[in-house]
């Protein structure tokens, strides 16, 4: 039986499935409209009253009760507000499970940490295989922890002040490489429709793997001139993407075959499921999954428009970057695949 809660602070159900990646379209919607009144809760205590609050959880090693705290932080105080991605939600939730995975064996007080327990965290991380950026995510969730705790007035430490993640040795061009045309042709071979739609929505509309999930049907605006769909990007922010016209084909095929699945577009509802199929798709049409994964489909449609564009405008405004900055990348995909200067010399 649950303990009482006086504060009236315990978890929904719909909070956990969140987490778990099994909310509906609808589901997601109620828990974005609560996120603000959950961290508004806690964050209308007293002063005395969040100081206790956060000693009693970290004294406790209270997951939950940590989580609350940290979410609250982040709505509170945190630069993006209420408008925080579930992607950070669900990263710092993980990572402040790593942490506690790690504080418990060790002996770590989360209250008053020994000297030197950040650096050791990260060396633990490191120990246990994970590439340099993940640790980097979960020394970030770690961070927001402790600032969460010293918000709360439960403790004035910050373990990870001049904590700093490995370099990571793999050069940026050899991560999440995009597929060649040969390959995409084919996995679309061997796809059935919603893989296809996958690598279409990837390649051809340049989409991230969590825009795809979040399509719903009236998203998609397909009798115009010029088709297009209304996503959902980073920082919450709603963008047009123009369809192919093979997009728009594998679209209107798709949702012939699925009407039972409205208003979702796809009937996969997780990044993990995503990654499953593709990865099997890969194995069964011959082609390499590593190192390319889900998001080497936007990369292959970046490196696409630069290569018939030669237009790094271009490619910002089809991939909705913020700046051209971030589109650079796309040049040295392309170059890769031009022969050596001196070869025939």
């Amino acid at each position: 039986m649950a303990e009482p809660d006086p504060a009236g602070l315990i978890t929904k159900p719909s909070q956990l499935d969140f987490y778990s990646g099994n909310m509906s379209g609808y589901e997601l919607m109620v828990y974005n409209l609560d996120l603000q009144g959950r961290s508004e809760r806690l964050g209308t205590l007293s002063p005395e009253a969040l100081r206790r609050r956060g000693t009693e959880v970290a004294r406790d090693r209270n997951a939950q009760g940590l989580w609350e705290l940290t979410e609250a932080y982040l709505v509170l105080r945190g630069t993006r507000g209420a408008r925080v991605s579930h992607h950070t939600l669900s990263t710092y939730r993980f990572g402040l499970e790593t942490y506690l995975k790690y504080a418990d064996p060790a002996g770590v007080s989360l209250l008053q940490p020994r000297p030197n327990e950040g650096f050791a965290y990260v060396r633990w991380l490191e120990t246990q295989g994970l590439a340099p950026a993940s640790v980097k995510n979960r020394l970030a969730a770690a961070r927001c922890l402790y600032a969460a705790l010293r918000w709360s007035g439960a403790t004035d430490a910050s373990p990870f002040a001049d904590v700093r993640a490995p370099a990571d040795p793999v050069p940026r061009t050899e991560k999440r490489k995009p597929y060649p045309e040969a390959d995409l042709q084919q996995l679309l071979a061997c796809a059935d429709p919603q893989e296809a739609l996958i690598i279409l929505l990837g390649t051809h509309a340049g989409l991230r793997v969590s825009e795809m999930l979040s399509l719903t049907r009236p998203d998609l605006h397909l009798t115009g001139h010029e088709p297009y769909l209304t996503v959902t990007g980073k920082r919450q922010k709603r963008q047009d993407v123009p369809v192919s016209t093979t997009l728009k084909a594998a679209l209107l095929k798709w949702m012939n075959m699925t009407p039972q699945l409205a208003p979702r577009l796809l009937s996969f509802t997780t990044r993990q499921t995503v990654g499953v199929h593709l990865s099997a798709l890969c194995e069964r049409a011959g082609v390499r999954y590593d190192r390319r994964a889900v998001h080497g489909l936007r990369h292959s449609a970046g490196t696409r428009v630069y290569v018939e564009t030669h237009d790094l405008l271009e490619v910002r405004d089809h991939l909705r970057h913020r700046d051209v900055t971030s589109s650079e990348i796309y040049v040295e995909y392309a170059r890769k695949d031009r022969p050596a200067v001196n070869r025939t010399w």
